[in-house]
């Protein structure tokens, strides 16, 4: 505490300091800070399992099934994107509505976002197997006989869709999503990690001006990322409320990690009063939120297009609601909605670090469904054949990315320091 104080620089002017200068004598820098090294173990076991299971994906599909191999790694890839810009957006959310109390969860927020640069590796992979060995095999459109009047595979609608669904103007799209999201989640973690450096109060509203601009260039480049790595799997099908889709399971997931990452923390006795079960019930109620909002936007997805009965829209559904596919529908519903939206309205369970985790690894495990529901059909197998493929093809890149994520949590100190809300993170209390 009294480093805290030396810190400060105010000690012969407390009756004078600011409300959050004040605040931090409260803190303990030991509950706040983790000893140098002390992620590096847990993150070194995650990369290795992650290159384990990219190996053993490449193994068990060796002579096998491209396609599967393929969609299975998507999944993963898809999985790290998800979580990586919904954090993005979360922290930009955060500064722009000026939650005080949220400053407790922003660092981890900020952690899993800037490492994003990771999901632009992953994605290597596709792009090569894609645009120059296979033309196809996952991107169907990316088959060049699909173009060819001589092909027997010929499409109309491949062609009138080759203006926006070509392989040059697909990967100068990805390269644009992937400069935007490292630009603002490298410049809003620098300046969150500078505050604590110096104390500037002035980086907060730097933050929220940025994060102003950074919305609006999240919201279209997550919505567009989901049209062009997911909608397009199929190109003869649409859907207007898909990218409100994406970003729905996709912040949840997010949420859930973020929940256990604090959860862990305090279960380590790490926080103290930066972050106790006031903050723990919030982010619970947060992850039930998201719970219904993914919901409401599932429904709403499936009842319009169940309602207008257009043969283009509903093959979508058809194909993932046929015998084959039963009954994971049922269970994947299960998963995402009705389990964690039982659980998630009990007070007690909320406000428990050792209870509330497990309910957020629930809704990761329902995310990976509700990707495997999106992508396992575009390889017309049935969703139960070779899971073990599904698996690794899941985990591997997965792995990779939260073993660089754990490691990014050891390089600073787990809430902003020197937040000009910290006042409000440490009176934080729970009404509700």
């Amino acid at each position: 505490m009294s480093q805290i104080a030396a810190r400060s620089g105010t000690g012969a002017h407390m009756g004078h300091e600011p409300a959050h200068v004040a605040a931090r004598r409260e803190l303990d820098l030991n509950a706040v800070t983790l000893a140098p090294g002390a992620t590096s173990m847990l993150s070194n076991l995650f990369l290795i399992a992650g290159l384990l299971f990219v190996a053993a994906l490449v193994v068990t599909s060796w002579g096998g099934d491209i396609a599967h191999a393929m969609a299975a790694y998507h999944m993963g890839f898809m999985y790290c994107v998800g979580l990586a810009v919904a954090c993005l957006g979360m922290q930009m959310i955060f500064q722009q509505f000026n939650a005080g109390w949220a400053a407790a969860v922003r660092r981890q927020a900020e952690n899993i976002s800037s490492c994003v640069w990771v999901c632009a590796l992953l994605f290597v992979p596709i792009v090569v197997l894609e645009m120059f060995f296979y033309h196809g095999k996952l991107f169907h459109w990316m088959d060049p006989s699909l173009t060819d009047p001589l092909s027997s595979h010929y499409d109309t609608l491949a062609v009138k869709k080759q203006a926006f669904l070509n392989p040059a103007f697909w990967l100068v799209r990805a390269g644009i999503y992937f400069a935007i999201w490292i630009f603002l989640a490298t410049k809003l973690g620098r300046m969150s990690r500078e505050q604590d450096r110096t104390g500037d109060k002035w980086l907060t509203a730097r933050a929220r001006r940025i994060s102003s601009v950074g919305l609006l260039l999240f919201a279209l480049t997550a919505a567009f990322a989901s049209f062009d790595w997911l909608m397009s799997l199929d190109y003869h099908w649409f859907s207007t409320m898909f990218g409100v889709y994406f970003f729905a399971g996709a912040i949840r997931a997010a949420v859930a990690l973020i929940t256990i990452i604090l959860c862990v923390l305090m279960i380590r006795g790490k926080l103290g009063a930066a972050f106790t079960k006031e903050h723990l019930h919030d982010t619970g109620k947060l992850l039930f939120a998201f719970t219904v909002f993914w919901a409401y936007i599932t429904f709403c997805q499936y009842f319009l297009i169940w309602y207008s009965n257009i043969p283009e829209e509903t093959a979508w559904y058809n194909a993932r609601v046929s015998p084959a596919w039963q009954p994971f529908p049922a269970i994947m519903v299960a998963f995402n909605f009705v389990l964690p939206f039982l659980l998630l309205l009990v007070r007690v369970l909320k406000r428990n670090p050792r209870t509330l985790a497990p309910i957020a690894l629930i809704c990761m495990i329902a995310y990976a469904m509700d990707l495997y529901f999106v992508v396992r059909a575009m390889i017309g197998a049935a969703p139960w054949d070779h899971m073990l493929i599904d698996f690794f093809g899941l985990l591997g890149p997965l792995c990779l990315f939260l073993g660089v994520v754990i490691r990014k949590i050891g390089t600073a100190p787990l809430i902003p320091l020197k937040d000009p809300r910290l006042h409000e993170v440490l009176g934080h209390k729970n009404y509700v």
